[in-house]
């Protein structure tokens, strides 16, 4: 589902600090956002760590809003296989890159396993 317009026009300036803080690692991923059970929007995950992702899409997302992502994260085993991860995040900023743009998300809701999954790639990519 799309998700529901944040108060207050998105993270404060804290927020954003805290999420910029957090190490990074460039990564090529499959991402989706979920707009219903059978509707959904495919992008790329750009960069992501343990505190949110930004991901390239054909559609802008304003500012606020709360997303459900879907990102697929491969296997510290087995890199050509791919485990689901979804989440709930928060479009922090966007902006446009050609003909795409580009989103900056603060995970606002993930699971103990996913973030697990993430910062395993967080370290070893980093």
């Amino acid at each position: 589902m799309l998700g529901q317009e944040g108060t207050g026009g998105g993270a404060s300036s804290g927020e954003a600090a805290e999420a910029r803080l957090a190490p990074r690692v460039n990564v090529s991923w499959r991402a989706r956002v979920l707009l219903s059970a059978q509707a959904f929007i495919e992008g790329r995950a750009l960069n992501v760590s343990e505190a949110g992702v930004s991901l390239l899409f054909d559609r802008r997302f304003p500012d606020g809003v709360v997303l459900t992502v879907a990102l697929g994260v491969p296997e510290p085993s087995d890199r050509a296989r791919l485990r689901p991860v979804t989440a709930q995040a928060r479009v922090v900023f966007h902006v446009a890159s050609g003909d795409l743009f580009r989103h900056g998300l603060v995970f606002t809701q993930i699971d103990a396993e996913a973030r697990k999954l993430i910062r395993h790639w967080v370290v070893h990519l980093g």
